[in-house]
């Protein structure tokens, strides 16, 4: 959760610093600081989905659930790698983009807004609603666990 409100800050004090002067004090010190608070809450943004991966890995080598877990373990890791991609080429290919001739600032603009894009329609490709979303099934144990937990503590 602190990861989130770090990123809203950090986008904040983003378009701010985008606002101010390039002739300001400290200006490109600040930048510095404001892509490597980036670049670590995009590392945080990979660990629980690393783990998950690997807690996916473990239970595909269990009986009984193998197929379905493996269909998960799949879906996540196009998902971690699609997360990553864009992760990298949001932050760092078009950070090398925009380095260049101002003149070609436009071309920055429009990879990073067609990355965005193309983002959002896979993200919303993958988990658009439907009747049976296998990612979103929940099978009898996991069901009888969960009745289980709410019967003995009553909230």
């Amino acid at each position: 959760m602190v990861v989130i409100q770090l990123q809203i800050l950090e986008n904040i004090a983003y378009v701010v610093l985008e606002e101010t002067s390039l002739a300001s004090t400290a200006w490109l010190t600040t930048w510095h600081i404001i892509f490597l608070v980036d670049m670590m809450c995009c590392g945080a943004v990979f660990l629980p989905i690393f783990w998950s991966i690997s807690s996916l890995e473990e239970a595909s080598k269990t009986k009984g659930k193998a197929a379905r877990t493996l269909e998960k373990l799949t879906f996540f890791r196009r998902f971690y790698m699609v997360i990553v991609t864009y992760m990298y080429f949001t932050r760092c290919i078009v950070l090398v983009v925009g380095m260049g001739d101002y003149q070609f600032e436009w071309v920055t603009n429009a990879s990073a807004e067609g990355a965005n894009l193309a983002f959002y329609v896979f993200l919303f490709y993958n988990f658009k609603p439907i009747k049976r979303n296998p990612y979103l099934v929940i099978d009898e144990e996991e069901e009888n666990d969960a009745s289980q937990l709410l019967e003995t503590h009553r909230w």
